[in-house]
């Protein structure tokens, strides 16, 4: 059972029973326990009550240090390799090999919106959502033929002269 959730008397003869247990925390539990009203930083909560949520985080942010890093060093060595692998032609003008500009060539705005809409288009439930919405068409024009009929008939049945008959 939570501490928060057991009765007065239970908490207080487990409070009794484990002091010797509580006295190394002492300091660290002063600060809330001494006066309900204290005010403590997120920071502190935290480290009382979720040290795991601590440790983790900071795992998180070494490790998102260490990707920082690895992207710096991959810039660098691709200059690198650039640097190495090119050569400068006549005039001093730096050249490089043939099809490295295609490589490095961007995709036209105009083209990848064109290629995403067609990735897009073949999407199986974007097929399926237009074939729906194409029957729903369709089943909408049938009941506005059985609707113009009925009229017609009832019309004829009742001897109306109509003007688009």
């Amino acid at each position: 059972m939570h501490p928060w959730r057991e009765p007065l008397r239970q908490r207080q003869i487990h409070e009794e029973g484990n002091r010797h247990h509580a006295e190394h925390d002492l300091e660290r539990r002063t600060k809330t326990i001494s006066s309900g009203l204290a005010r403590i930083s997120l920071q502190e909560a935290l480290e009382m009550r979720r040290p795991d949520f601590i440790s983790q985080s900071r795992r998180r942010v070494k490790c998102l240090a260490l990707q920082a890093e690895d992207r710096k060093r991959q810039e660098v060595f691709i200059r690198e390799r650039d640097d190495v692998f090119s050569w400068t032609g006549g005039r001093g003008r730096l050249r490089r090999p043939k099809g490295a500009a295609l490589l490095r060539r961007a995709v036209p705005r105009k083209e990848m919106i064109q290629r995403s809409k067609q990735i897009y288009e073949s999407l199986p439930e974007v097929q399926r959502r237009r074939e729906e919405e194409r029957r729903q068409v369709e089943y909408r024009s049938y009941r506005l033929n059985a609707q113009f009929f009925n009229q017609r008939i009832t019309n004829h049945v009742l001897g109306r002269r109509t003007a688009w008959r």
